[in-house]
């Protein structure tokens, strides 16, 4: 399951300093507990964790600063960078391929 990520950060944003609990914040958003766990180890730079990581809040300590809009706007920018190296591998790949493949041919026959 994909999580929003605006829906996370301003559940956590209005939980203000004291922090959320995976639990607490599984319910308000409709996460699973599993799926917010991952999103947080994966968006570690955004959400601190408290208490041995039974409570989060939204770092304070990175460019951002606490900004759901700018969080929000650095994830949707490395998804579209990681399309981008993605298409690239495929097309040289294949862009490899197509070079060659009248040496295969060659070869087969």
């Amino acid at each position: 399951m994909s999580i929003d990520a605006r829906t996370v950060f301003e559940a956590l944003e209005s939980s203000g300093k004291e922090g959320i609990g995976v639990i607490t914040l599984a319910l308000e958003t409709g996460y699973s507990q599993s799926d917010l766990r991952r999103f947080f180890k994966n968006h570690k730079q955004y959400c601190v964790p408290l208490n041995g990581e039974t409570k989060y809040k939204l770092s304070q300590f990175t460019e951002t600063r606490g900004s759901v809009d700018k969080m929000v706007a650095e994830i949707e920018g490395q998804k579209a960078n990681d399309r981008v190296y993605r298409a690239f591998g495929y097309g040289l790949i294949v862009g490899l391929f197509i070079a060659n493949i009248g040496t295969f041919f060659e070869l087969l026959f």
